[in-house]
């Protein structure tokens, strides 16, 4: 399943992100399970409110991290997108 550029991603109802103070990391929480995100991996889910679109999202990345290579931030922003929706944590 390959995340497309009109897709809008939000949470799921049952998924929500969570700031765990003794791991230090933000946290994707869903029934029976959790998903430790790294910073990047956060920062996308923060931006998975339903008003974005996949290009706004890279566009706010990239003003955030820097433009080097805006290609391979596409493609990982995908892939990311892709695997957790694939996990029913995206609508």
């Amino acid at each position: 399943m390959r995340a497309d550029n009109a897709w809008r991603p939000r949470l799921a109802s049952r998924a929500r992100l969570k700031f765990d103070p003794i791991a230090q990391q933000e946290m994707l929480l869903f029934p029976e399970a959790a998903l430790a995100l790294n910073e990047t991996g956060a920062a996308i889910v923060r931006l998975c409110d339903g008003a974005r679109s996949i290009n706004e999202i890279i566009d706010q990345l990239s003003n955030k991290y820097g433009d080097a290579n805006r290609a391979a931030l596409t493609r990982e922003v995908i892939d990311f997108l892709d695997t957790i929706r694939a996990r029913g944590l995206l609508q």
